[in-house]
Formats: C-alpha cells, structure tokens, sequence
C-alpha cells in the first residue's frame, strides 16, 4: 500500500490509501489506447491489463485467468507470439541484467509488433526502433516521471 497525505496535520492527519502495484487510471487508459491485439504484459503487478499477465508474485486483486507467475529473465512464453508487450520493470534494475529483459520481452513479439516499455532507461534495442517517447508529467515538486518508450519490431533477430 502507498500512503497519500491530504491536508496534513501532524494531530489530525487525513490520510487515504491505494494499491500500488498498478499503473495509476490515467496511465492505463493511455497504454491500453496505445495496445493491439494480443497483449502480454510483463511486470503486471495487480494490474489486469492485458491477455497473459506474467508477475514473479501474484496480487490480492489479480484476476487468475490469464495470469503467469514467472520470471522477467526466463518468460515462458513462444516466440513471436503476441502483437503488443507492455512491460514495467523495477526502475532500480541492475545495469547488467537489464539486456537481459529486453531480449526476453522482444522475442515475445511478433513481428511489426510494439513493446510499450515504461521505465527512466531506454534501450537501444537490435530489430526494434523507437517510436515515440513520452512523459507523464505531474504537479508534484522533485518526483519523477513516468518515461513511456513505444517500439516497433522491424526485423526478425537473425538478420
């Protein structure tokens, strides 16, 4: 759970609470105009977007149609077998696992198909060009932004 603060008081705090382990309304409805086809979404959290869902632990509210506990690393999943990816790994990832994922997630994509990578690192992916980039921005002062990278695939890996 995350803790929002609303009209804070240190003697009378008013607090509100939400799950976390989602993409906030907003930010889903902004990918899902972006999704389609078949849908497979990496890193899904408590999040029901998309047809297979694959998270390493399964969340209180995640619908259990569809869903895959698996790793990012080792997704058991065909090649080139869905039209869109989305993925929303750990911002903190280790430099040196980090290709580790992209190959992973860009082997579950059918050809011309897109990944829709929300992170603050974007790769320079091999068979896949970038898109279009944007920012979620938000009114807070020192947070950050949600960076949403969208890929094309424009060639088969063995070229």
């Amino acid at each position: 759970m995350k803790l929002f603060a609303e009209n804070v008081s240190r003697k009378n705090p008013k607090l509100k609470y939400r799950s976390v382990w989602q993409f906030p309304t907003s930010t889903e409805d902004f990918i899902k105009k972006h999704a389609k086809g078949k849908i497979l979404h990496v890193c899904c959290g408590s999040s029901n977007l998309g047809d297979v869902r694959i998270d390493r632990w399964k969340q209180e509210n995640q619908k259990s149609d569809g869903f895959i506990i698996a790793d990012m690393f080792h997704l058991p999943i065909k090649r080139d077998s869905f039209d869109t990816v989305i993925a929303d790994p750990p911002w903190n990832l280790a430099y040196h696992v980090r290709h580790k994922l992209i190959f992973s997630l860009r082997d579950s994509i059918k050809w011309s198909g897109h990944l829709i990578f929300n992170c603050l690192w974007f790769p320079k992916i091999k068979c896949m060009k970038l898109q279009d980039l944007f920012a979620g921005m938000n009114n807070m002062a020192f947070r950050n932004v949600s960076l949403i990278g969208i890929y094309k695939k424009i060639q088969d890996q063995l070229c």
